[in-house]
């Protein structure tokens, strides 16, 4: 029985791999003529046979990468591209508007501070800009952590629903060399949703000693979160007090960062 599955999937790779060639010729078609065309077009320009073709712009219209004109004969290039578009512009923009930010927060708060995005399920410092005090907290650009051990890695995966946030914590959560991380899921899942719904994420001790971190979103024209601004500084300079100025500043930071980069002015 094991070998028949395999030689099933060995079989529809092949044929997977040529729809995937076939539908992004169907976008490169439209892309190139500029105008709505018709599936008779689509299979005199390309030769794909009629029921595939039928199949793939059925398929591509479900999932929204073309649309169905008005005339209800013709198609043309739909809504999903221009998402994939914005984030990948996002992308694009964020290092780049992001350093000037980095640092402006950097010397109004006078702590670490850092941008870092989601990669493979861990947070990945990508930007950082150190405190002149004299006790700071170090952080390197390159360092990746588990999501359950940093606030900015929370609302880096703010974005996703609870089934796919069970599975990949349940997967990545560590200790942290605190100890002091949550490891319950359902308890990480719930900072998440409460971080992201206030609009900033916070945490003492729990990734390094006598450290804390506030951090805030960035988020792109499509409000989804494509980074984090966090500043990281000693406990003793934490306080009470002090935190509530260093939230205002990451939060105004990061709103700033988020309409560089296309999110709506609020």
């Amino acid at each position: 029985m094991p070998r028949d599955s395999s030689v099933a999937v060995g079989n529809a790779a092949p044929q997977t791999s040529r729809s995937v060639v076939r539908a992004i010729e169907i976008l490169d078609l439209m892309m190139e003529r500029q105008t709505p065309i018709g599936v008779s077009d689509v299979i005199d320009a390309l030769g794909i046979p009629k029921s595939t073709a039928y199949e793939l712009i059925r398929t591509l219209t479900e999932r929204r990468y073309i649309e169905r004109k008005s005339d209800g004969r013709s198609y043309f290039l739909g809504p999903k591209l221009f998402e994939l578009g914005m984030i990948y512009s996002a992308q694009i923009d964020l290092l780049k508007e992001a350093a000037p930010v980095v640092r402006d927060l950097r010397d109004r708060t006078g702590e670490t501070v850092q941008l870092s995005i989601l990669d493979n399920d861990h947070m990945l410092v990508m930007l950082k800009e150190e405190s002149p005090h004299p006790i700071r907290i170090i952080s390197r650009v390159g360092s990746r952590v588990p999501v359950n051990w940093a606030a900015a890695a929370r609302l880096l995966v703010s974005d996703f629903d609870d089934t796919v946030l069970k599975e990949m914590l349940s997967r990545t959560m560590r200790e942290s060399p605190t100890g002091l991380a949550k490891m319950d899921v359902a308890e990480v899942i719930t900072d998440i949703r409460h971080f992201r719904a206030r609009g900033y994420a916070s945490e003492l001790n729990e990734a390094n000693e006598h450290a804390g971190c506030v951090a805030a979103p960035v988020m792109d024209g499509l409000g989804h979160c494509v980074a984090a601004l966090s500043v990281v500084a000693p406990e003793h300079r934490m306080e009470k007090g002090k935190r509530e100025e260093l939230i205002q500043a990451v939060v105004a930071a990061a709103g700033d960062l988020s309409r560089r980069i296309g999110a709506p002015s609020t």
